[in-house]
């Protein structure tokens, strides 16, 4: 095992670079390659280690995301059952919009003249019916030879029981020399659309994913390329390169995995992730069991295991404008990272990040610690450009850009909370990314929460999360079977065997704690629930129902869907910087005046402040990748494990007070 790891996450912006080398961590940032994301890893990686250092390196990228989300997908062809090219096409009757009358359809990645139709075809008992001909499967090779596809897709119906039938075409397909990928390898599960399109979003991206992680590997050596998975944890980089698939949602799954991680430092047994980034913000509630939700992307289902990620179109670069109505909006539009904000000097449309520094809680050297400057004037010019089409003033305009731009994060907070019946007023925040801290007070404030933590590193705490990942697998095991048929104890044994399966996915050596979950569902219902596999099996369905909507179905019988796995060696803990608490009292280093009048912000720099010690507000903290805000009437508190945020006089404990007057 490699003495460093290194976790690398790539952002719209910045790619962020963290080290770990024996309980500390080491923070690099690089701007981003949007055209070329292996460009500014490589980069990264070259700032980080030393010349011919093997360390384990692990990434989450967003290539395969990128790749479905702008349709630069590779040329795809799809074969399965004949009579059946279809399917992918017709889908499933949900509507995002019921009352959209012109609503369309999500396009699925493969034109019809590239689906092809094989006389196989087996019962759900087993029963072969057909099988191709070793002339149809020529016949095949050859259609596929001359349409020019880059990758096939293979879903046949009941592939997920019988994956043979899919591995005999493909064997047949070998010769075309392209990426071929097999539904039943990988989504055993039983809906043919879910599995089907998993299958085909899988082979789209497997050339572009394939190309990058070779680019990426040969620079690595002698260390090991490691993903995070969609649902956190490593996984291999062979394996990243057939199912990239598994991997598609792996940048927001490293924010989860750090705030886990904190949340365990710091004693909470739950706590909302809040990254607000440059273009979106992510929330997602975290517990010491992972949540996991399958999910859909370009309006196609992806039924993989990932974090459940709620996302608003709402970040430091969204831009700000007069809608028809006359109304402020802020997003979802963004300036990105290129031409960005209008403080970076090459756009003048106002943003949220141009509100912070006209209202004083960003300077021209806050970012990167004055390793990326900025232009104040600009951001003047463009939200008093845009305070004219409103009639406001300024300082009027700035704060509102802010208000709207926390009611959307704060909707999106409720989604994960609130409609769930859980109180935020129990639940902590931890709010991260670069913009994060300058929100995190008001939205604690809004919902009522106990308190907001702000980690150290903000900027980069998605990659200190990859940094500290432990390894994962995971294993489906279909049974679609009455539950009445099966004995409990029978259900459970099988539990286990699928348990020791996964735990040696990891190595005979590896110390690993498995998760087993069944997939069930009552007579007449379409889409199974996840309960934990344990006795009494049907007292924890039931109230898995009951919690989830409120009520039992009497007198039905239960389906086994199916049975899934998950083995997962412990993380890193996070590392907490401890600082003596005989250091001398921080005094702010500068008083900032806001561009649009009042009173200056008191400027701490977090690095100068000692454990324990207090910052009451106003004022404002700076670090290498963010600024936290703390306004009037709040108090934060410098713990190990981060900055806490709460109403003065509930900070609590030993604490050294500085501060100064309310700006404004």
């Amino acid at each position: 095992m490699c003495a460093r790891r290194i976790g690398i996450d790539t952002g719209g912006t910045f790619t962020d670079v963290v080290v770990l080398d024996r309980g500390k961590l080491a923070v690099f940032k690089v701007s981003s390659t949007p055209t070329d994301p292996a460009q500014a890893v490589l980069a990264g990686l070259a700032l980080a280690r030393r010349p011919g250092e093997a360390v384990d390196v692990v990434h989450g990228t967003t290539v395969g995301l990128n790749a479905v989300l702008t349709g630069k997908l590779a040329r795809t062809a799809f074969v399965t059952n004949a009579g059946f090219e279809d399917l992918i096409e017709i889908g499933r009757q949900d509507r995002t919009d019921l009352y959209d009358l012109s609503a369309a359809k999500a396009i699925v990645p493969v034109p019809r003249a590239l689906r092809f139709g094989v006389h196989s075809r087996r019962c759900a008992d087993g029963r072969v019916r057909a099988r191709p001909s070793r002339a149809e499967l020529t016949r095949l090779v050859h259609a596929l030879r001359t349409a020019r596809v880059d990758a096939v897709a293979i879903g046949l119906l009941h592939g997920f029981a019988f994956p043979e039938d899919e591995r005999t075409i493909a064997d047949a397909l070998q010769t075309l020399g392209v990426p071929i990928t097999c539904s039943g390898e990988l989504l055993p599960v039983s809906g043919e659309f879910e599995r089907f399109c998993a299958c085909i979003l899988n082979a789209a991206i497997r050339p572009a994913v394939g190309s990058y992680l070779e680019r990426l590997a040969r620079p690595v050596r002698p260390g090991r390329l490691r993903l995070m998975r969609s649902s956190g944890g490593i996984m291999p980089a062979r394996e990243a390169h057939r199912m990239p698939a598994r991997a598609m949602f792996s940048g927001p799954a490293g924010g989860v995995l750090a705030t886990r991680a904190l949340a365990e430092r710091a004693g909470f047994a739950e706590a909302a992730a809040l990254d607000m980034g440059g273009t979106s913000t992510d929330v997602c509630l975290v517990r010491r069991l992972p949540a996991l939700a399958d999910s859909t992307i370009a309006g196609l289902p992806l039924p993989l295991p990932a974090v459940e990620v709620h996302t608003v179109g709402c970040g430091g670069g969204s831009i700000a404008a007069v809608d028809a109505g006359g109304a402020l909006q802020v997003g979802p539009a963004s300036a990105g990272a290129d031409p960005g904000p209008a403080c970076y000097g090459k756009g003048m449309e106002p943003t949220v990040t141009d509100a912070h520094i006209v209202l004083g809680h960003l300077g021209a050297s806050t970012l990167l610690g004055g390793g990326f400057p900025v232009d104040p004037s600009r951001s003047m010019l463009a939200i008093a450009a845009l305070a004219r089409n409103l009639g406001r003033s300024p300082r009027q305009t700035a704060e509102g850009i802010l208000q709207v731009a926390q009611v959307h994060m704060m909707r999106a907070l409720m989604v994960i909370t609130v409609q769930r019946a859980i109180d935020p007023k129990q639940v902590p925040l931890v709010a991260f990314g670069g913009a994060g801290g300058l929100h995190a007070e008001a939205l604690r404030r809004l919902l009522g929460m106990p308190a907001a933590i702000v980690p150290e590193h903000p900027g980069a705490f998605s990659a200190v999360g990859l940094a500290l990942a432990g390894e994962s697998a995971e294993l489906i095991h279909p049974v679609m079977r009455p539950l009445d048929e099966l004995r409990e104890g029978r259900v459970l044994a099988l539990g286990e065997r699928i348990a020791g399966r996964a735990k040696r996915l990891l190595g005979r050596s590896a110390r690993a704690s498995v998760q087993v979950v069944a997939a069930v569902r009552y007579a007449g219902q379409g889409r199974p629930i996840t309960v934990p596999l344990r006795t009494p099996l049907h007292t924890t369905i039931a109230e898995s129902h009951e919690r989830l909507f409120g009520f039992v179905p009497e007198h039905r019988a239960i389906e086994l869907v199916e049975i899934r796995a998950r083995a997962e060696t412990a993380a890193t803990p996070l590392p907490l910087k401890r600082r003596p608490n005989e250091v001398r009292v921080a005094h702010a280093i500068a008083h900032r005046e806001p561009l649009c009048g009042g009173a200056a912000w008191p400027v701490f720099v977090r690095d100068q402040l000692p454990v324990r010690s207090r910052v009451d507000g106003p004022a404002v903290v700076e670090e290498h990748t963010g600024a936290t805000l703390v306004p009037a009437g709040s108090t934060c508190m410098v713990e190990p494990f981060g900055l806490r945020l709460c109403e003065r006089g509930f900070a609590g404990g030993p604490g050294r007070r500085s501060g100064g007057a309310e700006p404004g």
